[in-house]
């Protein structure tokens, strides 16, 4: 009787495993190029909305800096948007107390409070 209750249990637990992942899709979502490529042909202000990881993301294309090495970021830091107001010509940038090089391009922006 005990076996079948932890068989049960255990082939339950292994069904219902891939539910504990659910909500992965938000972990993280920073993605430069996909950032870039969706304000392609764009102005700064354009509404955009374009689907990623099975999420609708709406937002607009405006300036902000682009690292080469995207690993370590989150896409909500400050620096990102502050460096292209300064220097639109930008190619270094310190963020997360860390110097990374890249560029100042058009790039979707979630919708932030100012």
């Amino acid at each position: 009787m005990n076996n079948k209750i932890l068989l049960s249990a255990l082939l339950c637990g292994l069904c219902l495993s891939p539910l504990a992942q659910a909500n992965d899709k938000v972990d993280r979502v920073y993605n430069a190029q996909t950032y870039q490529k969706v304000c392609k042909g764009k102005t700064q202000g354009a509404q955009v909305s374009f689907a990623y990881r099975g999420i609708i993301w709406n937002g607009t294309c405006e300036p902000q800096f682009f690292p080469q090495q995207s690993s370590s970021i989150m896409g909500n830091e400050a620096e990102l948007f502050s460096t292209c107001d300064a220097d639109v010509n930008a190619t270094r940038a310190t963020i997360n107390g860390a110097e990374m090089s890249g560029k100042c391009a058009l790039g979707f922006t979630p919708p932030r409070p100012r």
